[in-house]
């Protein structure tokens, strides 16, 4: 996958709250709040789409686990 859109990475985000516990303070887990970084700088210049290769290591792996875990939309 070349690029991602907003909506898989808000899918993504709201798969790992889902899946995993946030920490005691109500913060996001460690792999949702990596997504968050890039959702809200999205949010912020307008971005419709993000390139996979202006992510980091840790956001591209986040996101295609996400995202393979995801039921295919009908």
């Amino acid at each position: 996958m070349n690029t991602y859109t907003i909506g898989q990475i808000e899918d993504a985000i709201n798969y790992w709250r889902d899946h995993q516990a946030s920490g005691e303070d109500a913060a996001l887990c460690p792999r949702a709040r990596v997504l968050a970084d890039i959702y809200g700088l999205m949010i912020f210049h307008r971005m419709e789409v993000v390139p996979a290769n202006k992510l980091t290591a840790v956001q591209n792996e986040s996101m295609s686990l996400a995202l393979s875990q995801l039921p295919l939309p009908l």
